[in-house]
Order: C-alpha cells, then sequence, then structure tokens
C-alpha cells in the first residue's frame, strides 16, 4: 500500500500536466505498444500449449488465449494473484486432461517463462557492466548478482539433467510437519507423477520443449520492443543494447514489486530511476511506465471478459454434466427413470398439482422474474443440492412444456422426463421405483405452478431423522413442496400404483407426521396474470437481504427497477459486477483530478456505484445464475472499489495540499489492505461454501456476543464501512468541502476494522457457525 502513496507523490513531483504531455507524444504509439503486448501473449499461450505434447491439440488454441488473458489479470494482483491465475489455468484448462498434466504443463510453461527471463536479465546486466559508465560498487553488485543467476541457472540444468526428484523430496520432508501429513498422503502420488513428466517433456518431446522455450524468449524481446518504440517516439534512442538493459533492470524491479497487488507505485518509481540511469529525466521514465501500465490494463480488461466468459462456459458445462450411464437418454412414454446407484441426496418429483380437468401447461410456462415459473423452480431444485430431477407432465402437454424450456438455454440437459397417464397420473407408481434408489436421501415432491422462496427448497432437503414426511403449508393449505422418506414413498406406492389427483393429496395427508408452516409472503401459486403479478411483487420482496439496513434498503427502490430492466437483456451478474467497478474507477478519477467540483462529482459517482453495487447479486437471484465465483467476484470488486476511491482520494489531497497527506495515505492504504486479507479469511474460515451469508452469520455470532465491548462495537458500527452507507457519508463531506476531515477518518477507521476483523477472526474460528440467515423463518 506504500506503493499508492509513492505513486502519489511522482505524480506530485513530476507535475500531472508534465506527465500527460509526455504521453501525447506517444499518440497511436500506445496502439503500437498494446499490440506488441498481444504478440507476447500469444507466444505465451502458445508456449503453453506445447507444454502439453500429445494432448495440447485436445484443447483449441482460443481455449489457451483466453486461459492465459484470464490467469494474467488475476495475477495483477501481486504474488498472490499469480498463484491465484496459475491454480485458475490448471482447474479451467478441461477436464478431459489428467490432472497431472495440467499441472505439469502450467508448471513447466512458468518454469520455462522464469528461466528465459532470468536469462534475460543476466544477459542484460552484464551488457550495463560493460556498455554502461556506473561507479565501481554499482559493476561489482551487478557482478556478484549476474554471478550468481548464473549459478541459479546452471544448478537448475544440471536438476533437470540428473532427475534430482526435488518436488516429491520436499513433499517427503513436509510429510514430518503435523498439519502437512494427512494432506500430502492424498497426493504423494500426483506429485510423483507431475514431477516425472516434468522430468519427460524435455527428453521424449525435445522440438516442443525448445520452441515452447523459445517462445518465452520472443514475449520477452515483446517486452523490450515496447521499451525502444515508446523512447523512439519521445525522441530517445538508446538502442537494442540499451533497450534490453532498461527491460533486464524492469524485470529485477517486477520482482520487487510481487509484494506489492498491482506494482502500484514501485514499478513507476523503478523505471523513473532506471531512466535516470541512461541520463533521461523523470518525467521520462514515468511516460514510459504508463505506457506499459495502459498496455497491461487493456489486455487485463480483455482478460477479465475472458473470465467471466470461461465461468458462464463452467456454469453451462456443470448444468449439462449428467452421468456417462444416463449419456444419450430420452423420455419414455411407457418407461420408469433408468435406476441409479442408490444416492444419498435428495430426488425431486415436479408435478402438476392441479386437478386434471383445470391443469393447463400454460400455468407452468408463466414467467416471473424472465423465467418460466417450472424453470425457475428446477434451476432453485438444482442449486439447493437436488442430484436427480424427475419432471412429470402428460403426454398431451409434454412436447409443448419441453419444446419452451429448451427454448430458453437454461434447461439442464441432466433433467429427466416421465409421461403420466392422463387420466390418472400414476405418480404412485414411480415413488415405488424412486423409493428403491432413494436410500439414506429424501424424495421431494414439488408443484410445477408456484414460484418458492429459494430457502423453502433447501429447507425441504433439510431432514432432521426424527420425522418420515413433512409437508410445508400455509395455516391448513399445503403450497405444493412434500418430504418423504424411502419407507414413505414405498408405503404410499404399496398402497395404489395409480392414483388420482384427490387419491394422492390424501395418501400424502394421511402419511405426513409433520406439517412445517410457511409465511403466504414465501410462495405464490401463478394460475392467472393476476397470481403472476403477485409472485413478481413476491420476487422482488425476496431480493431485499435480512441483512440490509437503512441505507441498503434506500438503494434497492433504485436498484431493483434497474435489474427488473437488465434481466431483459443477456446481462449476467459478473458483467453488472465489472460495470459497477469501472463506475467507481470514475469516482476515482475525479477525486484525484482535486478541486470542488470534481469532488463532488465523484461523490455522486461513487453513489451510484453504491447503488448499481446491488444490481449484481438482484440480476443473480431474479435469473437463478447464483454462483460463489460470483460472490467472491463481488467482494473482490468492492476491495478494488474501497481501493480506487481512497486512492483517488489520496492523489486528489496530495495535489492539492502538498505532501502532508502522505502518513495519513500510508495508515489508509495499509490499514484497508489488511482489513479485505483477513475479512478474506474470516469469510472463506467462517462462512466456507456459503461466501454470502458470511455477513449475516458474521452479525449473529457478534449479537452473541453483546456484552464483549469489542464485539458490541464492531455489530453497531460495522454499517459506517459498507458500500450501502459510505459513499453518501462521502458525498455529505464534499458538498460541504470537508473531504480531508473524511480522509483522516477513514485513515482511523480502516485500523479498527483489520483489528476487530482480526478478533472476530479468532474468536469465531472455534464457534459453530450460525444456521443460514434466509431461511423459511427469515425476513
Amino acid at each position: 500500500m506504500f506503493g499508492c502513496a509513492l505513486l502519489a507523490h511522482l505524480v506530485d513531483k513530476i507535475g500531472f500536466a508534465k506527465l500527460m504531455q509526455d504521453v501525447e507524444k506517444l499518440g497511436w504509439g500506445i496502439a503500437v505498444v498494446i499490440a506488441l503486448g498481444g504478440v507476447g501473449h500469444v507466444a505465451k499461450a502458445w508456449a503453453w500449449r506445447l507444454a502439453l505434447p500429445g494432448e495440447g491439440n485436445r484443447v483449441s488454441f482460443l481455449q489457451f488465449f483466453k486461459l492465459r488473458l484470464a490467469s494474467e489479470a488475476v495475477g495483477q494482483l501481486g504474488i498472490l494473484g499469480q498463484a491465484l491465475g496459475e491454480g485458475l489455468r490448471v482447474t479451467a484448462l478441461s477436464s478431459e486432461l489428467p490432472i497431472a498434466s495440467r499441472v505439469s504443463s502450467v508448471t513447466m510453461d512458468r518454469g520455462l517463462f522464469v528461466v528465459s527471463g532470468a536469462l534475460v536479465a543476466l544477459v542484460g546486466i552484464v551488457a550495463a557492466a560493460f556498455s554502461m559508465s556506473l561507479a565501481h560498487r554499482w559493476v561489482s553488485y551487478a557482478a556478484v548478482f549476474a554471478i550468481a543467476l548464473l549459478a541459479l541457472l546452471l544448478a537448475l540444468a544440471v536438476a533437470v539433467q540428473k532427475q534430482w526428484p526435488i518436488l516429491s523430496g520436499l513433499a517427503r520432508f513436509a510429510k514430518n510437519l503435523r498439519y502437512c501429513r494427512a494432506w500430502l498422503e492424498k497426493r504423494e502420488h500426483l506429485i510423483v507423477a507431475i514431477e516425472g513428466k516434468l522430468f519427460c517433456f524435455r527428453r521424449d518431446a525435445p522440438k516442443a520443449f525448445w520452441m515452447s522455450f523459445g517462445l518465452n524468449l520472443v514475449t520477452h524481446i515483446a517486452a523490450l520492443s515496447e521499451i525502444f518504440v515508446v523512447l523512439r517516439l519521445m525522441g530517445f534512442n538508446i538502442g537494442v543494447v540499451g533497450a534490453l538493459i532498461f527491460e533486464a533492470l524492469t524485470k529485477l524491479i517486477n520482482v520487487v514489486g510481487l509484494l506489492n497487488p498491482g506494482n502500484v507505485g514501485t514499478y513507476e518509481g523503478g523505471n523513473v530511476l532506471i531512466a535516470r540511469m541512461f541520463g533521461l529525466g523523470a518525467d521520462t521514465g514515468m511516460a514510459v511506465a504508463v505506457a506499459r501500465r495502459i498496455r497491461a490494463i487493456f489486455w487485463a480488461g480483455i482478460g477479465a471478459v475472458c473470465l467471466v466468459a470461461l465461468t458462464k462456459q463452467k456454469n453451462r458445462h456443470q448444468d449439462i454434466n449428467i452421468p456417462p450411464d444416463r449419456a444419450g437418454e430420452h423420455p419414455s412414454a411407457v418407461g420408469y427413470p433408468a435406476p441409479q446407484t442408490a444416492a444419498r441426496s435428495p430426488i425431486v418429483l415436479v408435478i402438476p398439482v392441479s386437478p386434471q380437468e383445470v391443469y393447463d401447461v400454460r400455468s407452468s410456462l408463466m414467467k416471473v422474474g424472465t423465467l418460466p415459473v417450472i424453470l425457475r423452480t428446477i434451476l432453485g431444485l438444482q442449486k439447493a443440492g437436488a442430484t436427480r430431477i424427475i419432471v412429470c407432465t402428460d403426454s398431451c402437454n409434454a412436447p409443448t412444456l419441453r419444446r419452451e424450456l429448451e427454448a430458453t438455454k437454461r434447461l439442464p440437459e441432466s433433467i429427466e422426463w416421465f409421461e403420466v397417464v392422463p387420466s390418472t397420473r400414476n405418480l404412485g407408481s414411480i415413488l415405488g421405483h424412486l423409493a428403491l434408489e432413494a436410500a439414506q436421501g429424501p424424495i421431494v415432491i414439488v408443484a410445477d405452478d408456484t414460484a418458492f422462496y429459494p430457502a423453502l427448497l433447501r429447507d425441504a432437503f433439510a431432514r432432521n431423522g426424527t420425522t418420515d414426511a413433512v409437508e410445508f403449508v400455509s395455516g391448513d393449505k399445503p403450497i405444493g413442496i412434500w418430504s418423504l422418506s424411502a419407507a414413505v414413498a414405498t408405503r404410499i406406492a404399496s398402497r395404489c400404483e395409480t392414483v388420482t389427483d384427490t387419491e394422492l393429496y390424501s395418501l400424502l395427508a394421511e402419511n405426513v407426521d409433520e406439517h412445517r408452516d410457511v409465511a403466504t409472503d414465501r410462495w405464490q401459486q401463478v394460475l392467472t396474470e393476476a397470481d403472476r403479478v403477485a409472485a413478481e411483487e413476491k420476487l422482488n420482496r425476496w431480493l431485499v437481504k435480512p441483512t440490509d439496513g437503512i441505507f441498503a434498503q434506500f438503494n434497492r427502490r433504485i436498484s431493483v427497477p434497474i435489474s427488473r430492466q437488465l434481466i431483459k437483456w443477456p446481462i449476467t451478474p459478473n458483467m453488472v459486477s465489472l460495470f459497477t467497478l469501472a463506475v467507481g474507477f470514475v469516482s476515482a478519477l475525479f477525486f484525484a483530478s482535486g478541486g470542488y467540483w470534481n469532488t463532488v462529482l465523484a461523490a455522486v459517482f461513487s453513489v451510484w456505484a453504491s447503488i448499481l453495487d446491488g444490481c449484481d447479486g438482484e440480476v443473480a437471484r431474479l435469473k437463478l445464475q447464483e454462483s460463489a465465483f460470483g460472490c467472491w467476484l463481488e467482494t473482490i470488486c468492492d476491495y478494488l472499489y474501497y481501493l480506487f476511491i481512497f486512492s483517488g482520494m489520496a492523489i486528489g489531497l496530495v495535489r492539492r495540499s502538498g505532501s502532508a497527506y502522505l502518513v495519513w495515505t500510508e495508515m489508509l492504504l495499509i490499514g484497508a489492505g489488511v482489513s479485505f486479507l483477513v475479512a478474506g479469511m474470516g469469510r472463506r474460515r467462517i462462512a466456507g461454501a456459503r461466501p454470502e451469508q458470511y455477513l449475516g452469520i458474521w452479525q449473529a455470532q457478534a449479537e452473541s456476543r453483546r456484552s464483549n465491548p469489542i464485539m458490541y462495537v464492531g455489530r453497531h458500527c460495522e454499517f459506517l464501512i459498507r458500500r450501502c452507507f459510505l459513499p453518501y457519508a462521502l458525498l455529505a463531506f464534499a458538498l460541504l468541502d470537508v473531504t480531508k476531515v473524511a480522509f483522516i477518518l477513514s485513515a482511523i477507521g480502516a485500523n479498527v476494522v483489520w483489528f476487530i476483523s482480526l478478533y472476530s477472526y479468532c474468536a469465531f474460528a472455534a464457534a459453530p457457525a450460525s444456521p443460514a440467515t434466509d431461511t423459511v423463518g427469515s425476513a
């Protein structure tokens, strides 16, 4: 976080106007720099593909390229981001490739890139020692560094040649550590397999090995070409050797900047120092850094788009992922669903519950939140954890129903279809077949013409072991959800294989031993247009979270109508998150510009970013596209929003008032960075697989410790740092022209936040997680 303060100091010393003049000299040369960056990315994607000899052709080059860009985008966050980016490449490459092949290819690709980069740095440092007029001390440092780098490269070459078991040896050593033993014992065979593939690559595919190494060298040549082009456009000619030296020293700066997210400030400061070594001005070094930063931001933006596309592709693959033994299965008008291995997870029957004489398939196809009611139920069941979903319909309505649902392109291919006899709806018979497979998991029966609050469907799968059959009711009226044990399903099937509607409800009522009452605003049967309107109104209320405060509820009054319009277009929640982040970035630019009206306008944009911040989650819930990745992406965007806003405020205040606010800037950015880290750790540890419930769980845990003064203060003041409140406070401070007061208070508050977050992390870690806040009874 010191880097942001350093960047602000550099901009202040050089002068923003002077810097912009230098950047303007580049003109369309920026496009050349961006194009050279693209050449580097293409070369790296090709090199990675070659690291999969015999298997790379099973995946398209475009997939390699998209994953490379997405990985580079995540890698902009620093060393942690680079680790996450490499993990993304492994997990998202292709499930058809063995995991050992994927890991070894990424490891080999990264290794060749590092080795080729080290080789370029070595050549550049040696060239600097002989061609530049350096002081004796700096020549000595360069010689020591070059010798150490050369020794490291030679040691690596010998290790590969002799096939030293470095990875497996480290794994065996780490097994002596108690906390690593269990994890490594499960993966030791995988580590050995990966190590074997790494050693065999050069021996078994020498052509691919050297081509991959050569392509990595091409990426470094493209990088030094960027420096040569930028300086020539600015009127300086340092030659090819000079560009090589400049790039070699830049690589050293990048190594130092690994610990700094985005290498912000350290990269710019390093370029200024390197430019001075060549006798160039600080503004020239800064212009080189800005030009290359623009290139990085451009390709990181493309990578972010690729990341969103890859996420959609992964979700779609999960939707159509069906067991191999059921691939290609088609519904039969007379047969029963093919038997599967006994399952512990729930099996669901989606049935028409309206009497046969009044049943109309159009009721199930009425749209609520742009999705047909029955499809909303199917997707909700799938997200709730249903392993098998069987849709029951009669032969007259089956073609229309399937055609309409498939037209939405959201219907999972794993859905099974069962055609019931129109006169009797032979549901008792299918219950008997499914009871044989259900084992310990429940059989859940759900109405096809009712919109349900999502938590209701999860509650239907939650069995406490003391009841055999549960019926969800409002008053005395069934709402269309029954949860049966295998024993009850068998008993109903034995009573009657073919049942009419009345007989089915009668049998269910006779065998139910628990009635679970549900509020009327948690479900809505949709039979008429009036019912559909009522369902839409209830869906709007379901968008409000239990943790929403006054300001969040006010924002919902604006964000919900916006989200209602967004769902009419092919816009994903992740797109909304990225657009909201862009609005926050625009706000930061106005903050950085300084001046009263710029600050007020920045605060207005910040408020709009706060309002739009609710739209991504609303679109996800309206279109049933929630995902753990989307939740984490939203969290990262929230963190970046704060980083942008605070950095913009810091730059604006430094430009306006000099270096007096640098200390407060360091306090704010360090406090914010530590807070983000601790909050992220807490979210993963406390909320686990449901990261969206972290705030609700934290609030419940804090409420249970009201006698603790730290928890009491944290619980009653946490709203101050939330995106639904902070922008309004900033707007008030901006209108009163006391933004500096807000900045100082934010610097103090950020350091209070990380202390309370760390205390909460330690205090809550050992405590059992509170129940989900979105259960049936939640408001």
